[in-house]
């Protein structure tokens, strides 16, 4: 029985004498202010200035390349040639654009 009442005399001690946690809800310094919650709503459409967009199709550019006869692969000649940009490249994922050679003058390339 003496030790029952020991437990019980201990744990009575224990709720009695509880000291706040420094930085807990209610420390010493009294209880903390909770953090205002902010909501945004929205006020009404943003007007954004026009973007301006040059227009990019069809376009070409003139470098240098190596063109070949098509029935004499040997037969080459180094010169300017148009290029513009493709989109179906073969063996490629879509979406994938690369400069291909176009001609092999610059006289059709503007």
């Amino acid at each position: 029985m003496g030790k029952l009442q020991l437990i019980l005399t201990l744990t009575l001690l224990l709720f009695i004498n509880q000291k706040p946690i420094k930085g807990g809800a209610t420390d010493a310094e009294g209880p903390r202010p909770s953090r205002a919650v902010v909501q945004y709503l929205p006020v009404g459409p943003i007007d954004n200035p026009p973007i301006h967009t040059a227009d990019f199709d069809p376009f070409q550019l003139c470098l240098g390349c190596r063109c070949c006869a098509a029935d004499n692969a040997t037969d080459c000649l180094d010169t300017s040639c148009c290029f513009g940009i493709d989109c179906n490249l073969p063996d490629k994922p879509f979406g994938v654009c690369g400069f291909v050679p176009k001609t092999c003058n610059c006289t059709s390339c503007e």
